[in-house]
């Protein structure tokens, strides 16, 4: 079993998202003709957290959550604790403080000169989650020529550095009014300096849309344009029309990686109020198909800046510790069509039956079936394997026996999700297939050993066995014969398999292989980098090998299996749930 890694992308089950929002406000201490404009700007794109820049002092700070946040709803909205900055200009921090937990803030020594900023660090939770990030707020050095560019580098030169010494995998978000011109690694080389490759990598940025290049007064990148919405100048602001990408989310790796527990949402990212056809023109001139006439009224003259925004999804999903696991799948048959012919095995690998009436099956397209049979229990025998068709009937189902008939499912012979769902609401096990997996027309696929990681597509083979009417496959039955694996490769070098099942309790397997006699140690580490446990230090034979931790005696969270063989080592994650 594995986390629910393709659901938001692929439109399957959710488990929780959150927006956030960045906003340069323009010198705001307090402004009631403003305000109202904040107040439908902010309802309009709902976000749960808000990194802001150009308040002005403490007041600021207080005004905007008590007459723009709390007018809102008084009810959801807190501050992170503030650092008022030398600069007149000050960034804060404002979060639903029902989905997040404030941890602490921190300024980075940015500030170059009197005229420019730290940069202001937040540590948050998740709350259901458990997942700590970092969010950064930044207001860079403003105005071009070379010498302002300068400045820039200089402050960003200070943030890679703090970045790259947070742990590799670290979820951290960069949020705020960057005044950068271009990706011109010459005329302004902090870009680079947040994006580019070093020799550290830990705190590399990156553009969740990836629309880098000359974006100054260029109308290839009028979409993302966030300066200025202002094409007369009042209010302090700049004028000048559309021209401009100052104000950026730039993510992490990690937030961009699919086995993440905090992950973007594709397409969710927005530069509010741009609809691409208001380049060197105001937001507010003519229509505005992006938003209504009002709100570009608002967006126009509420500020220099257009707000910009994402969605984050966070796995906190409920995983069960009832091992019940997908262990073999028929997407395509070709003896009969699919929609008599298609089925999956499930295998109880726990020593006590398991009912799994009012259970549910989801697909990938978000069908769903609740396995039901007037009130009778559906019982799943210890070390049977258990075959949920689409038709019971074996005279047309292709030979096929069933032991319970859903329906309301079809499975795309291109790619989908099975995820089997308790009684509780409990994930009990998922896998997102594609078409690269070992499956055929008339070829099931399955899974050798039923503690493996189903979620790995070298870990299913095709079958070559025969059943019924001439497909291939073993329904019912422990696998047996020759299978072919889609990786019918044997390692040269030494090779780490996923711990599993992740989540666990109490139990999680590892599997490693090794080409040669060597000397090789296994540690357990919490999260706080505590050895608790040392499995293995000692010479190994080569080969395949297979070991298990039984943390029964651990609590529940997040722990780290180190593997060491000669002077390398590999690092795997794995999330006890008890």
């Amino acid at each position: 079993m594995k986390y629910l890694t393709y659901l938001i992308i692929s439109g399957f089950i959710y488990a929780s998202s959150a927006r956030i929002m960045t906003y340069n406000i323009l010198n705001y201490q307090d402004d009631n003709e403003r305000e109202d404009h904040y107040i439908e700007i902010v309802s309009d794109i709902d976000p749960n957290l808000i990194v802001v820049q150009e308040l002005i002092g403490n007041n600021g700070y207080e005004n905007f959550k008590t007459d723009v946040l709390d007018v809102i709803d008084p009810t959801v909205w807190s501050s992170a604790l503030f650092t008022n900055q030398s600069a007149q200009q000050d960034i804060a921090l404002y979060y639903h403080h029902d989905i997040f937990t404030f941890v602490e803030t921190n300024a980075i020594p940015t500030a170059q000169s009197s005229g420019t900023r730290d940069v202001i660090e937040w540590v948050m939770n998740h709350t259901e989650s458990n997942v700590q990030f970092y969010i950064y707020g930044a207001h860079l050095k403003a105005s071009s020529g070379s010498s302002n560019a300068q400045q820039r580098l200089e402050e960003t030169t200070v943030l890679r550095e703090h970045l790259n010494n947070l742990s590799d995998g670290s979820y951290f978000i960069l949020a705020g009014d960057l005044n950068i011109y271009s990706n011109n690694s010459s005329s302004e080389p902090c870009f680079d300096m947040l994006t580019g490759s070093t020799d550290n990598n830990n705190g590399r940025l990156f553009d969740p849309i990836d629309r880098v290049g000359n974006w100054h007064n260029n109308s290839s990148y009028s979409d993302v344009h966030t300066q200025s919405p202002r094409t007369s100048s009042f209010g302090g602001g700049a004028n000048g029309g559309m021209d401009d990408r100052f104000d950026w989310l730039l993510v992490s790796e990690s937030i961009l990686t699919e086995t993440s527990q905090m992950y973007y949402i594709e397409d969710s990212y927005t530069a509010f109020g741009n609809d691409g056809n208001h380049f060197n023109d105001a937001i507010n001139s003519g229509n505005n198909s992006a938003v209504s006439n009002e709100m570009a009224d608002a967006l126009h003259d509420a500020s220099d800046h257009l707000p910009v925004y994402m969605d984050i999804w966070y796995d906190d999903l409920v995983y069960s510790d009832e091992i019940i696991t997908i262990t073999e799948v028929m997407p395509n048959p070709s003896a009969v069509s699919d929609s008599y012919g298609e089925w999956f095995e499930i295998h109880n690998n726990q020593d006590t039956a398991i009912n799994i009436s009012n259970w549910v099956i989801k697909s990938g397209n978000n069908e769903e079936h609740v396995i039901f049979n007037n009130n009778i229990p559906i019982i799943v025998q210890p070390d049977e394997y258990f075959v949920l068709g689409k038709n019971q009937d074996f005279e047309i189902n292709g030979g096929l026996v069933v032991n319970y008939e859903y329906n309301n499912i079809s499975l795309s012979n291109n790619e989908d999700q099975i995820i089997i769902i308790n009684s509780l609401g409990a994930i009990i096990d998922e896998i997102y297939f594609t078409s690269s997996w070992a499956y055929d027309s008339g070829v099931s696929m399955e899974v050798h050993d039923t503690f493996n990681d189903n979620s790995i597509a070298s870990n299913w083979y095709s079958s070559t066995l025969v059943y019924g009417d001439g497909d291939n496959g073993s329904p019912g039955t422990y696998y047996n014969g020759f299978m072919k694996t889609s990786l019918d490769v044997i390692p040269e070098s030494f090779f780490l398999d996923s711990p599993f099942p992740n989540p666990f309790n109490p139990k999680i397997t590892f599997q490693f292989y090794v080409p040669n006699k060597e000397f090789i140690s296994i540690e357990i580490f919490d999260n706080s980098g505590r050895l608790i446990h040392t499995m293995m230090r000692e010479i190994i034979a080569p080969g395949e090998h297979s070991m298990s931790w039984n943390a029964i005696n651990q609590s529940s969270g997040v722990y780290f299996i180190k593997f060491t063989y000669q002077n390398k080592y590999s690092v795997k994650k794995v999330i006890l749930i008890k």
